[in-house]
């Protein structure tokens, strides 16, 4: 009996920890696959009520707390169901915690709270969206908890003043593939899986746009421990 017991024991200790893993990688791209959703949708429908995003959206400095609210409130939280949204320099032990290569550019965005337990904020206009599949708590590392989306415009603009490019429709690190939304950093290479398997083992920035070229799975090689 003893020895049953033991045994158990130990199966326990091997099997428990794999399931909660699997577990957890399943609910994180879902719940990153259901945001990818949400923003696409929200942004489309801005467009039916505001206009062209390219053309008719006014695209303010976001170094600026109160322009970048004024942003979101105009083009997506009329159609994002959301709890509250507080500034980022207001939360400082969140804004602490957050692994972010570029934090002097989100020290003034709006975070904003959703009801399922996650949170976004931004940084620029157009708008990189930084998306925290479990709110506040830890880790808040990019790839792991923290996912990166952008907004553009149909025209991508170099330093926004020689236009450069034509890029596909709304975009963010998630897409490219896709004419609703998400752009990875270099276009030309969001269908090359190893390639941008590569650029979200550098910083994983490019993390959530590999997930969407898996189906929004975390494969055997995902660089990172949920």
């Amino acid at each position: 009996m003893l020895i049953t017991l033991v045994v158990i024991g130990i199966i326990a200790a091997i099997t428990v920890p794999v399931i909660m893993a699997s577990h957890k990688k399943v609910e994180t791209a879902a719940k990153l696959k259901k945001f990818y959703s949400t923003l696409s949708n929200a942004v489309k429908l801005s467009e039916i009520e505001t206009g062209n995003r390219s053309y008719e959206w006014e695209y303010n400095t976001c170094a600026d707390y109160d322009a970048m609210k004024t942003y979101y409130y105009t083009y997506l939280l009329n159609n994002i169901s959301y709890i509250n949204i507080v500034k980022m320099s207001d939360n400082e032990p969140y804004y602490n915690q957050i692994d972010y290569k570029y934090k002097d550019l989100i020290m003034n965005s709006p975070i904003v709270y959703l009801n399922d337990g996650s949170l976004f904020f931004g940084a620029e206009c157009p708008m990189e969206i930084t998306y925290d599949v479990n709110g506040e708590k830890g880790p808040n590392k990019m790839g792991r908890d923290i996912f990166q989306f952008n907004i553009f415009t149909d025209i991508y603009e170099d330093g926004y003043e020689n236009i450069v490019e034509k890029i596909p429709h709304v975009n963010t690190y998630v897409s490219g593939t896709s004419t609703d939304g998400f752009y990875p950093n270099n276009y030309k290479n969001y269908q090359k899986r190893n390639y941008v398997l590569e650029t979200c083992k550098e910083s994983g920035f490019w993390c959530s746009h590999l997930l969407e070229i898996d189906g929004w799975e975390f494969k055997d090689d995902y660089p990172y421990k949920l």
